[in-house]
């Protein structure tokens, strides 16, 4: 009987091992802020950025100059214009949904917000948006 159990207990722990990459540990509220830097390489990074219904992103610009402009979507914020150089900017996100930017200065520097209540961590430390 002891034997039995204790093939089963070990059946139980591998399976729930949360091995990397195999498993989520369930949805997480989403942040309520987030900040995305305009980087000298000529990408915004992280990218996506999530945040909450009603959060704030703070875009980072640093030496090198960068704007932001967002596809015209509802819900979308004001764009970021100029040519933006050791500033930050905050935009709020009211609306659920997928926002995507880009910068004008540098053709091909694209970057997107997801705005959503909640985020699936998985074990590996990726995120799904929900």
């Amino acid at each position: 009987m002891l034997r039995k159990f204790s093939v089963i207990s070990l059946g139980l722990f591998l399976g729930c091992s949360g091995r990397p990459g195999l498993s989520a540990a369930g949805p997480v509220p989403s942040p309520r802020t987030a900040t995305v830097s305009a980087t000298p390489n000529v990408a915004f990074d992280p990218i996506p950025a999530t945040i909450a219904p009603g959060g704030t992103v703070t875009f980072a610009f640093g030496a090198v100059p960068h704007n932001v402009y967002f596809d015209a979507v509802p819900g979308a914020p004001a764009d970021i214009p100029g040519a933006n150089v050791n500033v930050s900017a905050t935009r709020t996100f009211a609306a659920a949904g997928t926002y995507t930017f880009r910068c004008r200065i540098h053709p091909g520097m694209k970057g997107s917000i997801i705005v959503s209540d909640t985020t699936a961590v998985i074990s590996n430390g990726t995120s799904n948006h929900n």
